[in-house]
């Protein structure tokens, strides 16, 4: 949608709005029942939040239509240190690529943070400019056994669950390769599910000498038991953790 689209889609919702005016206003010179009035009131209410919905639709998808594949730009090297070992797109260039776009269909974006019982949830909110507003949480475990301070760690997480929860929301997706946590080599390796939380545990440099170190480790860094059903949960803990802290080297 260009920017004559635009304004003639404002043009529509204001004269919607104001038709249900006019209609209120009529009432009012008619004297009517004040129950009657504060029917008509919701009835303004409930068309002005309808409205506000379509506009916010419309505008997210002109604004995905228009928004380019976000672009993977930092590297993170293997241990040669002249390798990459995966790319991902940190928060910050996320936001500058969909600054433009966004505030072109006049959506904005808050987060709200909550922090307890070793997670921290980042809730991404997108609204529009008529009002309506949607949101989108993503839940990252704080690493209580790493080498960074607890300030770090916090940090860490918290960038994390912001990159996630915005891209959830506004449902636009990275270029290239999608192996932020693992390194995809080591992973074909791996030949069960279980493998690879050991894999992955090892790249925490966690005990997996015996099966005992490696549920007490799975408890301690995801928080669940090492049972089947948990497996893709545990999964994705960890490698959420292998990623905070290859994303905070040498710190």
């Amino acid at each position: 949608m260009n920017t004559t689209s635009a304004k003639k889609e404002t043009a529509i919702v204001e004269a919607k709005d104001s038709s249900v005016n006019s209609f209120i206003s009529q009432a009012i010179a008619q004297g009517l029942p004040v129950e009657t009035m504060e029917k008509l009131f919701t009835l303004r209410e409930k068309v002005k939040a309808e409205q506000a919905k379509e506009a916010f639709v419309q505008a997210m998808a002109d604004f995905q239509s228009e928004c380019p594949v976000i672009e993977k730009k930092k590297k993170v090297m293997n241990k040669d240190g002249s390798t990459v070992r995966y790319k991902y797109a940190p928060l910050d260039s996320i936001v500058e690529q969909i600054r433009k776009p966004m505030a072109k269909y006049g959506l904005a974006y808050t987060w709200t943070v909550k922090n307890e019982s070793g997670f921290i949830t980042a809730t991404a909110m997108i609204t529009h400019k008529f009002g309506h507003s949607e949101s989108s949480s993503f839940q990252v475990p704080i690493d209580t056994e790493g080498y960074m301070t607890a300030p770090q760690k916090y940090a860490s997480a918290l960038t994390f669950a912001k990159r996630y929860s915005l891209c959830n929301i506004l449902g636009i997706s990275t270029g290239d390769e999608d192996t932020d946590a693992t390194d995809v080599g080591k992973e074909k390796d791996t030949k069960s599910v279980k493998a690879k939380i050991i894999f992955l545990l090892r790249t925490l440099k966690e005990d997996t000498k015996t099966k005992e170190a490696v549920e007490t480790s799975v408890k301690k860094l995801a928080s669940l038991d090492l049972v089947e059903k948990n497996y893709p949960e545990i999964i994705t803990r960890l490698e959420i953790l292998v990623q905070e802290q290859n994303e905070n080297p040498q710190i």
